[in-house]
């Protein structure tokens, strides 16, 4: 006869079961280094598109990053016209991917970076911290250095 016996079958299923699991856990671990990668990209992206902002003088004033790490809400990050930021003069606003946060700013604080008119220079050099909220160790360090260079670790 050439039959498979049950308990063939049944260790051929929890292979299977095995490798599925194995397969879903990396996925998922993929997925959430991707979200951090594409968050880092959007605030490096949208930090560059205030500073350029800035160097034209468009609406004739300094442009911003504002990033908030509220503790009861989601962290967020926005672009916003002038010296100080306020919902006010807000151009865009994004909250974070879920499965990301900040780390600086830390929990309950924020992080205005502005860029001066004409030169593009922030205000003070910075620096931007995000993590993957299930694996804190996995992190992503943006710098604004003092000569306006926007770069990430």
């Amino acid at each position: 006869m050439k039959a498979f016996t049950l308990i063939e079958l049944l260790i051929v299923v929890a292979i299977m079961a095995i490798l599925a699991a194995v397969g879903s856990v990396n996925l998922f671990n993929f997925r959430a280094q991707n979200n951090l990668n594409l968050t880092v990209n959007e605030i490096i992206s949208l930090l560059r598109n205030a500073q350029n902002r800035s160097i034209t003088q468009e609406n004739g004033s300094n442009w911003g990053v504002h990033l908030e790490n509220p503790s009861n809400q989601d962290d967020f990050y926005a672009l916003f016209q002038g010296a100080v930021y306020s919902s006010g003069n807000t151009v865009l606003r994004a909250n974070l991917r879920p499965t990301v946060q900040f780390n600086d700013p830390s929990s309950g604080a924020s992080k205005d970076i502005i860029f001066n008119s004409i030169s593009g220079l922030p205000f003070a050099s910075t620096t931007v911290i995000i993590s993957l909220k299930s694996d804190s160790s996995k992190i992503k360090t943006i710098t604004v250095n003092a000569n306006g260079r926007i770069q990430q670790y």
